[in-house]
């Protein structure tokens, strides 16, 4: 048993005077011989400087482009070793901007104690006219009850979109969108969304909006049962033997509003209208915002 703990012993001995060994070896490398060395560091991002002053000027980067490059570095390995993507500063900016094509020409903070050579030493960055126009808000409620909302308002009615000329010119409406299933169907709902530009394909767009959120308001209809009553003006005929088919009729409307109606009224009708409507269809009076249930439901005038 001591005979193995020794042999143990001895292995992690060896094995940390092998580690010591390599450090050791590395650093005399690096300290000592530090060997030129090359490397390619890939995908490097690009700044494009004082772009706030660009846009003062009215322009924008138009089409919109992530700009990278790459960079082939040659010098001292210790050198080499402290340079990577995160540290590596490609940048440039654009002078005398106008519309159109604007030529770039690239920098590296990088020290000049390594050689260094840019796959891009220049790029071209496209720029357009900021502009802006007025466009109307549309609501898109999605889902199986969407066409159960009634009652629906917006805190805006247009919206202006500004953004590259190109983009502007193609704005057709800012849209925001609901799903509805999600949605209490009991209570009114007032929600804050984010509206987005869009083409009149339906397309989205790359555009600012003058506001940043969107209140849309709104709620579900309600059906209620209520008997149907004739409103006569007239004293030649008796109610009483008269009648409307079907007796009761369904409503739809806001809660609100239905929760005030106990029955719904026929139009005026007059001793004329009694003998040229009788088996025939007759005219209801609706509150406003109210709707029958069944749009094509026909109220006749019957004799009992």
């Amino acid at each position: 048993m001591g005979k193995l703990r020794q042999k143990a012993k001895g292995n992690i001995r060896t094995k940390i005077i092998s580690i010591l060994a390599a450090l050791a070896l590395w650093l005399y490398v690096l300290a000592v011989v530090d060997p030129d060395e090359k490397k390619v560091i890939e995908n490097i991002p690009i700044t494009i400087n004082k772009m706030n002053e660009i846009e003062k000027e009215g322009f924008v980067v138009y089409p919109k482009k992530d700009f990278e490059t790459s960079i082939s570095l040659e010098g001292k390995l210790s050198e080499l070793q402290k340079l990577t993507k995160n540290n590596i500063d490609v940048y440039g900016e654009i002078i005398n901007p106008v519309e159109g094509k604007n030529v770039v020409s690239l920098r590296t903070n990088i020290s000049n104690r390594v050689s260094r050579e840019l796959k891009d030493p220049s790029i071209v960055v496209n720029l357009e006219k900021k502009t802006e126009k007025s466009v109307d808000l549309r609501v898109n409620f999605r889902g199986d009850l969407k066409d159960e909302i009634i009652n629906t308002n917006t805190n805006y009615k247009k919206i202006i979109v500004s953004g590259a000329r190109t983009l502007v010119e193609d704005a057709s409406y800012v849209g925001v969108d609901i799903d509805v299933d999600k949605l209490n169907r009991d209570l009114p709902f007032e929600k804050e969304l984010k509206g987005v530009a869009y083409d009149k394909k339906g397309n989205p767009l790359d555009l600012e909006l003058n506001v940043k959120k969107i209140t849309v308001s709104g709620e579900f209809k309600v059906s209620k049962t209520v008997p149907l009553r004739i409103d006569y003006t007239g004293s030649l005929y008796d109610l009483d033997s008269y009648g409307l088919s079907p007796e009761n009729i369904s409503i739809v409307g806001s809660g609100e509003t239905l929760k005030n109606i106990d029955f719904i009224k026929t139009k005026k009708l007059t001793n004329d209208d009694f003998e040229e409507l009788l088996n025939k269809k007759v005219e209801i009076v609706l509150p406003e915002s109210i709707k029958l249930k069944n749009e094509n439901t026909e109220i006749l005038l019957i004799k009992k």
